[in-house]
């Protein structure tokens, strides 16, 4: 009997699997140039069955014979329905490209710009199908772990951190080996001190993806060894949208406490510092001489105060609107814009320590530090987008960055190396900077016979502007109301001003020929020939203006809460006088021009894809400068550098499977010093210690080898394996050198480094692991890591003052982790909730260079946790929580001694140490 009911069970599955028939295909995008569409809607009207398309834009459907309608859709895309007729065991195929537009709510429209440009799952896809090794982080991923501009997104990437105020570091190689280009163009920064912008300038509202290139292809600028960032700004929304945030954050170090600061005018709050902190005309650039100004002149002079305000720190707030909307034109056109804009600030306060070490431990500046810092963020984005589908696609955009530091910075110890007194030496460093760009760009792409050649094109020009006005050094013996002014020995107070213009105009020009048939979507051969310029002139005037004492200045007695009234008395009994010096090295022109082509060919085989370039890129740059040996009216010393670098790639890349990519790429790159670094003037800390840039710096030379092994579990989710190794030739460090007063930062080549390591990641769903599990289901885990070992060496006839000539390069961790873990609380119509925690380490690494017997500076660990929570009510009103440094690690540097400890009782090997806090923030965001 059992054997009957088997027997009559097959029997009708049988019968039932023959009757069916088969419904599949290819989705593609329209509007991205007929690429792959994954994730999109596949429905028999009217039924339950239904499907998504893979991360090639394929799908599958069994279906039961007669006449059906197959729907296909996209969120923010025109809905397809195409009628089919189904017989037994046949199989129709319906192909279809989608077009942004047609009768979509609005709120998908929203949701679409988010999916379709901006998922972790296609940024996935993308990277799966490039010929180079590159990573993206895009908006959806920032807006799920709580980021909120570009420095922090790209923190999530492995082998990426971030060292202090030194920028982003990649592999180990810190801001100067790595290049950054906004929408394919360069974006020149304001802020000599950094290579690239500031990635926390750019804030995550107007990014729609950032790239991480760690390999080199020809049609990048050759500048990097680490990293070349390339930032995508939003995607225009096919239907309009407007989208509005504030934001406030608390800080558990600062908010609600007492602070200090620098308020000059009403603008100051915004970040816009006004005129009341102008240089006087007599001190002004045109004035080359020296100037004494008399005492009643003097009172007069500057309109800011020597005295802080003391207030408690408020919350910190932000708000941010975004506009988007686009336009059917006549003969399948279509225009559109975008408009964003982004205002935020920040108070910090922060405590620790800072010392000047020697070989025996002893701390010759040893001081208690405190720093109190206002900061304000603004930018703008306003762009256009005018295209006809398979013939151009074109963009034109405004962008506007600015930022300002208010900080205040107060030292309080000893300080014998600079100046002998009987109490405690106390600094007050009052700074304000202001760092502002402004760019216009125009890119395109060009479509010729059926896309079969293609013309990518675009110029830029940005503005840049580094202002610093009125610095204020204040020195005195002991601190409070009984304090004691310091003038004497050249120990005088002063005020420092510096403005740096920097104009840059740069371009491209690349033509693609699409050669033979296409295999998956790519032609068999490709050949790109192009061309890149760019033009960048800086402009560099500083001038300080010092405090000097008559012989009548008896009563030193000054209250360092309140200075300004110790200035204005003996400013009236003419004890007390501002006077500049005729410095030569107040004004430096640097002017730089870049030539460069390249051509590449790419063959693609069913599994294999060969891409080899060659770049040849031609700099002039010279420098114009007096040193401070010169007179203000000799003429300009001129430095010339003229390198000329031939740089080949190699990139491999086989298809294991569908799923599985093993790539291999070699390359040779060259990377240009920072602004600061080349720089030839001095910039004094006020307690002893200064700064000097070095005009004979020289270009490094890269030698680069990675080989990648990578995986695809689904559409989701990758693991990957990447060996890579780097030889560098004239590596720049930071060194540190005694004098007679304290410290001298200066730079230099080194002879040659090496890394060589292993990057590790994984982004993956739990269910993976567990198909049954419903926790599984609503989990997803992320982690990157990367192991490395580096060496730097240099000559010790070159170099007699370094401790050791042979180190671990300057920045570089033995291990970097980047971790986090995600759970979606609750999805449904009404409600999205999902939860992260994220967490970032490294382990020690070289601040700067030892010299005359001193160990390395060495920058400890930060073990930073953060949490966020994201909420999205209705698909319009968005509340997320994020908490960023849950444990409340503090910024620390050590100095070992290299002798017996001259005083082990009072020994210390701490450098550095300040705290940071912890910070919540709150954002609420409505969307109509």
């Amino acid at each position: 009997m059992k054997l009957k009911f088997l027997l009559l069970f097959l029997l009708i599955s049988s019968s039932l699997l023959a009757q069916k028939g088969t419904v599949s295909g290819t989705l593609t995008d329209k509007d991205m140039n007929n690429e792959p569409l994954p994730f999109a809607n596949v429905q028999i009207k009217g039924t339950t069955i239904g499907t998504t398309t893979d991360e090639n834009g394929k799908y599958t459907l069994n279906v039961e014979p007669g006449n059906h309608v197959v729907q296909l859709s996209f969120l923010g895309y025109e809905t397809i329905e195409v009628p089919v007729t189904i017989k037994e065991n046949q199989t129709v195929t319906v192909n279809r490209a989608l077009t942004a537009g047609g009768g979509m709510m609005l709120q998908d429209v929203v949701v679409q710009t988010t999916v379709s440009r901006e998922k972790e799952s296609a940024l996935l896809l993308e990277q799966k199908g490039a010929i180079e090794i590159k990573q993206s982080i895009g908006a959806s991923e920032m807006s799920r772990k709580g980021v909120s501009n570009v420095e922090q997104g790209v923190q999530k990437i492995s082998g990426v951190s971030k060292v202090a105020d030194r920028g982003i570091f990649v592999r180990g190689l810190d801001d100067r080996y790595n290049y950054l280009q906004i929408n394919g163009l360069n974006f020149i920064p304001s802020d000599p001190n950094l290579k690239t912008i500031p990635l926390s300038f750019i804030p995550s509202d107007i990014v729609r993806n950032i790239d991480v290139y760690k390999t080199f292809n020809s049609s990048l600028y050759q500048d990097f060894a680490g990293a070349s960032l390339g930032v995508w700004t939003k995607d225009i929304s096919s239907k309009s949208y407007t989208k509005i945030s504030i934001t406030a954050g608390y800080n558990s170090n600062t908010t609600f406490k007492s602070f200090k600061t620098s308020n000059e005018g009403a603008s100051d709050f915004f970040g816009y510092t006004g005129n009341n902190r102008n240089l006087p005309t007599v001190f002004g650039e045109n004035q080359t001489t020296s100037y004494a100004a008399s005492p009643s002149e003097s009172k007069d002079m500057f309109n800011s105060s020597w005295s802080p305000e003391n207030n408690n720190a408020p919350l910190s707030v932000g708000t941010s609107i975004t506009n988007s909307d686009s336009f059917l034109l006549d003969n399948d056109r279509r225009i559109g814009y975008i408009f964003n804009m982004n205002f935020s600030n920040n108070y910090l306060a922060q405590s620790g320590v800072r010392r000047n070490l020697n070989s025996e431990g002893t701390a010759f500046k040893d001081f208690q530090e405190n720093i109190f810092k206002y900061t304000t963020q603004k930018s703008a984005l306003a762009g256009i987008n005018y295209k006809k589908t398979d013939k151009y696609n074109l963009f034109f955009n405004a962008i506007y960055l600015q930022n300002s530091e208010n900080t205040i910075d107060e030292l309080q110890g000893e300080n014998t190396d600079f100046i002998t007194i009987d109490r405690p030496f106390f600094l007050r460093d009052t700074k304000y900077t202001e760092n502002s760009s402004f760019g216009l760009q125009h890119y395109g792409t060009l479509y010729f016979k059926d896309k079969k050649q293609v013309l990518d094109y675009g110029i830029a020009a940005t503005k840049g502007k580094n202002n610093m006005p009125d610095r204020k050094i204040l020195i005195t013996e002991g601190v409070g109301q009984n304090a004691d002014y310091v003038t004497f020995n050249g120990v005088d107070p002063f005020r420092f001003f510096s403005v740096l213009d920097n104009t840059n105009v740069n371009g491209k020009v690349e033509y693609q020929f699409n050669i033979g048939e296409q295999i998956e979507n790519k032609y068999k051969n490709v050949f790109k020939v192009g061309y890149n310029g760019d033009m960048t002139l800086f402009d560099f005037f500083n001038r300080t203006v010092r405090v000097n004492g008559a012989s009548s200045l008896t009563d030193t007695t000054i209250d360092t809460e309140n200075p300004q009234p110790f200035f204005d008395t003996n400013f009236d009994d003419g004890n007390l006088f501002y006077r500049s010096i005729a410095d030569p090295t107040s004004n430096v022109e640097i002017v730089q021009f870049i030539n460069a082509g390249f051509v590449n060919y790419t063959r693609n085989w069913e599994k294999l894809t060969l891409d080899v370039g060659v770049r040849v890129e031609y700099m002039f740059r010279e420098t114009k400068y007096r040193n401070e040996t010169n007179s203000v009216n000799d003429p300009f010393l001129k430095k010339d550098y003229t390198p000329l670098d031939v740089n080949p790639v190699l990139n491999l890349k086989y298809g294991l499977n569908e799923k599985t990519n093993l790539r291999f790429t070699a390359s040779r790159t060259s990377s240009k010093p920072r602004l600061r670094e080349i720089l030839p003037f001095r910039y004094q800390d006020g307690d002893g210690n200064f700064t000097i840039g070095n005009a004979d710096l020289k270009n490094t030379v890269n030698y680069n080898v990675d080989l990648k092994y990578e995986t695809f579990p689904n559409q989701s989710s990758l693991v990957s394996a990447t060996v890579f190794g780097k030889y560098i030739e004239d590596p720049i460090s930071r060194l540190l050198q005694g004098t007679s007063t304290g410290f001298l930062t200066k730079y230099d080549n080194f002879d040659s480094a090496y890394i060589f390591g292993l990057e590790l990641e994984a982004a993956i769903g739990l269910n993976t692991f567990f198909k049954e599990s419903s926790l599984a289901d609503k989990t997803t885990i992320g982690i990157n890591t990367i192991l490395m070992k580096s060496n730097e060496e240099a000559s010790k006839e070159r170099f007699p003052q370094l401790t050791s000539t042979s180190r671990s390069l300057q920045g570089a961790s033995d291990f970097i982790i980047n971790a986090d873990i995600a759970y979606e609380l609750a999805k449904n119509e009404k409600i999205e909730s999902k939860i992260s925690f994220i967490f970032n380490t490294f382990s020690d690494r070289i601040y700067a260079v030892g010299t005359d017997g001193a160990a390395d500076i060495t920058q400890k660990p930060i073990h930073q946790l953060d949490f966020t929570w994201r909420n999205t009510f209705n698909e319009r009103y968005q509340l997320n929580l994020s908490i960023r440094n849950l444990l409340d690690q503090n910024i620390t540097a050590t100095q070992d001694p290299t002798r017996p400890i001259a005083f082990p009782d009072r020994f210390s090997n701490i450098s550095q140490e300040l705290n940071q806090g912890i910070n919540v923030g709150l954002e609420f965001s409505y969307t109509f």
